[in-house]
């Protein structure tokens, strides 16, 4: 009872410090829409793009540093917290950059801060993985950490509509809600273009404070120590499992098709699409809804028929959202809406795979280690698509009355490669895993079952 009690403990500090943690990553982190709109304010060019998206997969790396500082240390709770401390520090002055007169070394800026911040981020994320295998049970696993998922989304969701929202109305059109919301309450004044990047820099000291007073919940959480043992310790000791290989082997061919277009998805929103923050906020509140709601599906589908049946459906999935957008124009996005829930349904499934099947697959007491050459290597084939995506950045191609601007092009190459990935998954094993066709089996069962029951409960209230 005790046990048990002190479980449900960990799990209710996870979830809160999480979404602290959340509110910093939806605002001040890369990716985030706010950091995407800072870089469209500092004129970035699509190489710059490239490297702005390059540089969440390259921090990665570090994560083989986490290991590597840790492989003599018994408590993996003060340097989680130590790293991730100076991470979300320095997002404070991420704003700086646009008080840089130099356009390019403005840009640098900007950039190196948002590396370095990400870096030591991922350097604590990785602990924390560690930390956290060691409290959670591995047969609750994929259902907790869907639950915690689903809690910080919503969190991420309401806090980035907020912001949105505000940041909008820097650009506020004559006439607009925003415009005569202005307008009575006389602060066009304050809101105007020009203020634009004040505004942003609010954002992230905002977003850097939140994330901050988080690191002091998580400092409640407790942890088991871990012992220190003089074994020789070999870095890449995962590479010589055959089923790490294997799993590796898919992950860089899924990664490789991810990265192509990769840094284009926000900007082609701004810039093609003309779409506003509050707008790319409701396709991300979409994406938040497909995923809030099929994070328990996933969670139970992976615990029942394992992770390879659910990849191979997220990476269906995967290969037509991304086809999609080469019908989307500034006159002509409706679809974009549905694409956006039929996103977050993959990418919640895929997000859960991806944490869960190098977990299932790593000796016990070795979850951090393993998760984190997997990260590493991963990470490292992303960048390399991505830089490529800026390098050779495509011209325009039209076929027939049909045109598909750079960023289409992009689009749809990334999504026929990404069909490509079943090739390596279907050879990476996994004892529990249910076939794909006895799980469509089992589902069509399921259905058939209750549409029986329906039949029968109209006969009986025929009677």
């Amino acid at each position: 009872m005790k046990k048990k009690q002190e479980l449900k403990n960990v799990m209710r500090i996870s979830v809160i410090e999480g979404i602290f943690a959340q509110i910093h990553t939806s605002l001040a982190a890369i990716g985030s829409n706010f950091v995407t709109k800072a870089a469209v304010v500092l004129n970035a060019s699509p190489l710059q793009f490239s490297l702005l998206a390059g540089m969440a997969q390259l921090s990665q790396f570090f994560q083989l540093y986490a290991v590597l500082h840790n492989k003599n240390v018994s408590s993996r709770k003060e340097h989680c917290i130590k790293f991730a401390f100076w991470g979300r520090l320095l997002s404070i002055f991420i704003g700086f950059s646009f008080a840089i007169i130099n356009p390019q070394l403005s840009f640098y800026f900007f950039l190196g801060l948002l590396l370095i911040s990400a870096s030591l981020q991922t350097i604590s994320g990785n602990m924390w993985v560690a930390w956290m295998s060691d409290l959670i049970p591995k047969k609750i696993r994929g259902r907790f950490f869907s639950r915690r998922m689903q809690i910080h989304l919503f969190c991420g969701f309401l806090v980035g509509y907020i912001f949105s929202f505000f940041t909008d109305l820097f650009e506020a059109e004559v006439g607009s809600i925003g415009y005569r919301f202005l307008e009575k309450f006389n602060l066009l004044r304050i809101f105007n273009l020009e203020n634009l990047p004040s505004g942003l820099t609010i954002i992230f000291i905002i977003g850097a404070l939140f994330g901050l007073y988080g690191l002091r919940l998580l400092n409640k959480q407790p942890e088991r120590k871990r012992q220190i043992t003089n074994n020789n310790f070999e870095l890449f000791e995962p590479l010589l499992d055959k089923d790490f290989r294997r799993l590796l082997r898919f992950g860089l061919w899924w990664m490789f098709a991810i990265g192509i277009g990769a840094p284009f998805w926000g900007p082609f929103m701004l810039r093609v699409l003309k779409m506003s923050l509050v707008e790319m906020q409701i396709y991300a509140m979409l994406q938040a809804i497909g995923m809030l709601f099929s994070f328990r599906f996933w969670g139970k589908f992976i615990d029942r028929f394992g992770n390879k049946t659910a990849m191979k459906i997220c990476v269906l999935l995967g290969t037509i959202n991304p086809l999609l957008w080469l019908f989307f124009t500034e006159s002509s996005y409706s679809l974009i809406w549905l694409e956006g829930l039929s996103s977050g349904i993959m990418w919640s499934g895929a997000n859960l795979v991806t944490f869960n099947f190098v977990l299932s697959i790593s000796p016990r007491g070795k979850e951090q280690h393993w998760s984190a050459v997997y990260s590493a290597f991963t990470g490292l084939m992303m960048l390399v698509t991505i830089m490529l995506s800026g390098v050779l950045y495509p011209p325009k191609l039209t076929i027939g009355n049909f045109v598909l601007l750079p960023e289409q092009v992009l689009f749809c190459l990334t999504g026929v490669l990404r069909l490509t990935a079943e090739i390596p998954l279907y050879f990476v094993h996994e004892a529990k895993a249910v076939s794909l066709r006895k799980t469509i089996g089992y589902g069509s069962d399921y259905v058939l079952a209750r549409l029986q029951r329906l039949r029968n409960m109209f006969k009986i209230g025929n009677l």
